[in-house]
């Protein structure tokens, strides 16, 4: 009986509210109604004022004559072409304001008074008759002429356009009460529809709002909301903060159960290049990889059955945890299957693109450490494995401790050696094998740390490859190039190479075109180096941006020349200014025919495309003489001189431009 009762006050509640808001629906559309009335009357009223808004009209006018008198007077003083144009330019501006005055509504305010329509028209004639004498500019003569009648009409123009701007104030005045009047109407309506607006919101409210509804919607969207905080929104992986709810449960399971279900097994995983996709196909590529490379993962997981727990932490950034039975030998290979099913191809919308996966693997060896210490020891595996060259799987061990230790002492010290100048440029001579002159210098990249000691660049250039401070460090060599060159003999060339982040960016060409005109280096002296690898990334982008760099003067040098697979077809790509042959091919032409042979094809092949050669990693008098013998000309290596600063080579007996000969084995002044 009481849920019935309960329902009929429901259904009367209703029923009264449907009548109150049919009658305020009724009300606020009469007011809806008045209110576009008084909006379409003051429309009109601004429409008729701004149809008699003439001051304007005159004021135009008047700085238009303005602006005549000024270019011709400038012309006739500069006999600058562009100035005399200008002249012309604004004469016919004047022509063109003349005819509006006489037209529409300022023609009618001309007309109005016989005086003004009698001016107007014979100084209109006057000086659409100034026509001939412009095209005789800048002849003094027609200036003169030209000036005169422009000195009558601007006096003409002035009174005509200050009297319309005393019209137009006058009837301004009218319009604005108008305005004024109508606008007080508008906000007492906008007053009232608002109040009754309220109103029928809140009945609207009360009937729409319900409890079961409510508890629905709440229940939706805190599942919702729920998926939202532990996924993420791209990959729809689990995030960050989900995987490590996940791993500190099982490392609580594990310290309650022991490893009756096996070990806990954590994976760190990075793409490598995935910065290179983002900045070669953009970003729409790039999370197109990352769900490509999100589904793969998952898809190889879900094949070891269940319990495995894949996760995006950010980035290209992935975790996997699982358990293993087989300890370190189970888990590298499956670490292994994901790095292939990675590897194959993947088809986006810039194109098609291959990538590696660096995968670190921490596991509980039966210490019971907990969560954070297992993905850490997973984290310092990953940077250890991209520190030796990326694409590889490896275990942790505690010695790698130390290494990430180093490793983020050297990327937290960047600031600093650049900031100093710890971080400097080398130079390694570039020498005439026959005449034993330095034709050229290479600049490379050296860090004295004050804590470390010298770090070779096959330490610090990948870690700031992978911390993204490439493009400063080669922005600060390139620039440190430039400068300490012009020291050297005018006809001494710089090369200097280029990064594939330096490369990938458009604004490339504008950065070292500022560089030259900072220092002041010709173009013609610089030579700018890169590889097949970087030039491989995007071939079709690289040659654009190298030929923006080469319209410069800048030459563009191929390095390392032989060792990429498709060697050949670069050559087809871009005109190249240089080949440096790769120092691998040097290294063994004593004890191998077909290395020398090879390096005798490269310069047959360079010769007939006029395009210069360099070999590099010359170490020795006996290769000299067999370099000398194919046909070499320009060659790099410590037979000629370890890099060295500018001021070092200066002081040298290289330094006045001949190299001294260091006899048969070539080692130990070069080396010294």
């Amino acid at each position: 009986m009481r849920r019935e009762t309960i329902l009929a006050r429901v259904l009367k509640f209703g029923d009264w509210f449907r009548y109150v808001a049919l009658a305020l629906l009724g009300i606020l559309v009469l007011l809806i109604l008045v209110q576009a009335d008084a909006v379409m009357t003051s429309g009109d009223a601004v429409g008729r004022s701004m149809r008699y808004d003439m001051a304007m009209t005159g004021q135009n006018g008047r700085l238009d004559m303005t602006n005549a008198r000024e270019t011709l007077a400038r012309s006739v003083v500069t006999r600058d072409p562009l100035d005399v144009e200008a002249a012309r330019l604004f004469y016919e501006i004047l022509v063109g304001r003349l005819e509006q005055w006489q037209d529409g509504a300022f023609g009618d305010f001309v007309d109005a008074s016989a005086d003004r329509s009698t001016q107007l028209r014979d100084v209109a004639r006057r000086v659409e008759a100034l026509a001939p004498l412009y095209r005789q500019l800048p002849d003094p003569e027609a200036f003169h002429s030209i000036n005169a009648v422009l000195a009558d009409a601007a006096r003409v123009f002035d009174k005509i356009g200050g009297e319309a701007m005393s019209e137009n104030l006058s009837a301004a005045g009218e319009f604005r009460q108008q305005l004024y009047e109508r606008q007080r109407l508008h906000n007492i309506l906008l007053q009232i529809l608002i109040g009754f607006g309220a109103g029928l919101l809140l009945l609207m409210s009360v009937q729409a709002w319900s409890l079961q509804r409510a508890r629905a919607d709440a229940e939706r969207a805190a599942r919702r909301f729920e998926f939202v905080a532990r996924h993420d929104p791209l990959t729809r992986l689990p995030n960050r903060s989900a995987f490590h709810a996940a791993l500190q449960e099982e490392t609580a399971r594990q310290a309650r159960d022991g490893e009756a279900d096996g070990s806990i097994a954590v994976f760190a995983l990075d793409l490598d290049g995935f910065k290179a996709v983002n900045d070669i196909l953009g970003h729409a590529a790039g999370d197109d990889l990352l769900v490509a490379v999100a589904g793969r993962i998952g898809r190889v997981a879900a094949g070891w059955g269940p319990g495995s727990f894949v996760s995006r932490l950010g980035g290209d950034e992935f975790t996997v945890l699982l358990r293993v039975h087989g300890g370190e030998k189970e888990a590298l290979e499956k670490a292994l299957q994901i790095s292939s099913a990675l590897h194959e191809t993947y088809s986006l919308a810039g194109g098609s693109v291959v990538v590696n996966a660096t995968i670190g693997i921490s596991l509980d060896d039966g210490r019971r450490r907990s969560g954070p210490d297992l993905l850490q020891d997973a984290d310092i595996a990953l940077s250890h494995a991209k520190a030796n060259g990326k694409g590889q799987v490896q275990l942790y061990d505690a010695s790698m401790r130390i290494d990430a230790t180093r490793r983020r002492r050297i990327e937290a010290d960047f600031d600093s050696g650049l900031g100093k100048g710890q971080i400097t440029a080398h130079f390694q001579p570039q020498v005439n094998m026959e005449t034993g002159e330095i034709v050229g210098v290479e600049a490379l990249a050296r860090w004295r740390h004050p804590a470390l000691g010298w770090i070779p660049p096959s330490e610090f250039i990948p870690i700031a490859e992978g911390s993204g401070r490439i493009v400063e460090i080669g922005e600060r060599i390139l620039e440190l190039a430039c400068r300490e060159v012009q020291r050297m003999p005018i006809d001494c060339t710089v090369s200097v190479n280029l990064s594939v982040v330096q490369l990938a960016r458009e604004d490339l060409a504008d950065r070292v075109s500022e560089i030259l005109r900072r220092t002041g280096l010709p173009p013609q002296r610089l030579t700018l180096e890169v590889t097949e690898s970087v030039v491989m990334r995007d071939t079709r982008r690289a040659a654009e941006t190298l030929g923006r760099l080469k319209r410069l003067g800048i030459a563009i040098s191929l390095d390392d020349f032989g060792t990429g697979y498709s060697a050949l077809s670069y050559l087809r790509a871009f005109d190249w200014d240089e080949l440096k042959i790769d120092r691998s091919f040097v290294r063994s032409i004593a004890s191998d025919e077909h290395s020398l042979s090879i390096i005798a094809s490269i310069v047959g092949l360079a010769e007939k495309l006029s395009i210069k050669v360099t070999v590099e990693g010359v170490e020795t008098r006996p290769q000299v003489d067999m370099l000398k013998g194919i046909g070499c000309l320009v060659a790099q290596g410590f037979y000629f001189g370890v890099p060295a600063s500018i001021s070092d080579i200066l002081r040298s007996p290289a330094g006045t431009r001949r190299i001294v000969a260091k006899g048969d084995d070539g080692d130990s002044a070069a080396r010294a």
